[in-house]
């Protein structure tokens, strides 16, 4: 059942389903998914074979993940979480301790992080990498909540972003 290019009965099951768990803030990675690594510089696609360089041994991973059709809501969500991490992280993201990235979780080669994450929606998630090897990571659930608050959005997103690289922003 479609209406105006969403699906709606899906999307309500999923969100019920979600609702339902005990999802916690951080989660551990469990052992197969420990080596994904990401290069900010190529296109995301077959992650499993990318080499330890391609991320630095100790730095965060900021991806915002969608679908292939996206509504003004989630390119608004895209673009201030992409702003709100330029905006404060400038010399993090030139060191490459930190990288943004926008991931279509609908293309083949992506779809495997709609379960290593557990997305259920377009989500932006941070993850900490320790010697090359995802240790961490925590979806923003959040940003929808803030979307039409920009302001909140930022001060949330990089409040997050700080606390994986171990930063305290001042207000």
């Amino acid at each position: 059942m479609k209406s105006g290019g969403i699906l709606i009965v899906p999307m309500v099951f999923m969100l019920l389903v979600y609702s339902s768990v005990a999802a916690e803030d951080k989660v551990i990675m469990p052992a197969d998914t420990d080596s994904i690594l990401i290069d900010s510089t190529a296109a995301v696609s077959d992650t499993s074979s990318m080499s330890v360089p391609s991320v630095l041994m100790d730095s965060i991973v900021v991806s915002y993940f969608h679908g292939t059709r996206r509504c003004t809501t989630c390119k608004k969500i895209e673009a201030y979480s992409q702003e709100a991490v330029e905006t404060k992280f400038k010399k993090e993201l030139e060191s490459g301790q930190l990288r943004f990235l926008s991931i279509d979780f609908d293309e083949e080669e992506n779809k495997h992080f709609i379960e290593d994450y557990k997305l259920y929606t377009k989500s932006l998630v941070v993850c900490g990498y320790e010697k090359g090897k995802q240790v961490e990571w925590k979806n923003l659930e959040k940003v929808w909540e803030y979307v039409y608050d920009k302001e909140s959005f930022f001060k949330y997103v990089q409040n997050e972003v700080a606390l994986y690289l171990g930063k305290t922003i001042n207000e």
